[in-house]
């Protein structure tokens, strides 16, 4: 837990960058539940109904709605990066003067290697952590809750059906895998 509060204490200064990061991953989440939900206009409107008018509008939405969430998307990989990047040049520079304070007895028994292993490899990981993890974890659960929305606003019974049987079928690939 000290750990996660330390990580915290680095991202503080970021937070109103990461505050964005995270509404553009919500945009992200709302437009891709956004795209779920217009399957089923393009099937029954086009498809049964006929409906040339859909037609035409239809795609222009399609591209407005990726043109779209294309942009949150990258609002929300800039910003992740930019506070990750920004963690790890303080976290080197925290290092730095760490390593400026330390006796010279300290730098005779410690290994070259595995200093410069620390301050390259471990911070990067560190910032692959930021960045990469909480970014996945984040956007990933946005779009499970709007997806969710989306079955549940179509067919609330069928969504109760497929959340009943989902984790049945789920028993047999973990079997298997």
């Amino acid at each position: 837990m000290s750990l996660y509060r330390r990580l915290l204490d680095l991202v503080k200064p970021y937070r109103v960058k990461l505050a964005f990061a995270m509404i553009c991953m919500l945009f992200v989440s709302l437009l891709t539940a956004a795209q779920a939900f217009l399957v089923q206009p393009a099937l029954d409107d086009v498809f049964l109904k006929k409906d040339l008018k859909i037609l035409f509008l239809l795609p222009i939405a399609i591209i407005l709605l990726f043109f779209i969430k294309g942009i949150f998307d990258y609002g929300q990989a800039y910003l992740m990066n930019f506070v990750g990047l920004r963690i790890v040049a303080d976290m080197r520079e925290k290092l730095y003067n760490h390593l400026q304070n330390l006796s010279l007895s300290f730098f005779t028994k410690t290994p070259t290697g595995i200093l410069i292993s620390r301050i390259t490899n471990d911070v990067n990981l560190i910032q692959g952590a930021v960045s990469n993890a909480i970014t996945g974890l984040l956007k990933d659960a946005f779009t499970i809750v709007g997806l969710i929305g989306v079955i549940f606003y179509r067919n609330w019974k069928l969504a109760i059906i497929a959340f009943i049987i989902f984790p049945l079928a789920i028993i047999p690939i973990k079997e298997f895998g």
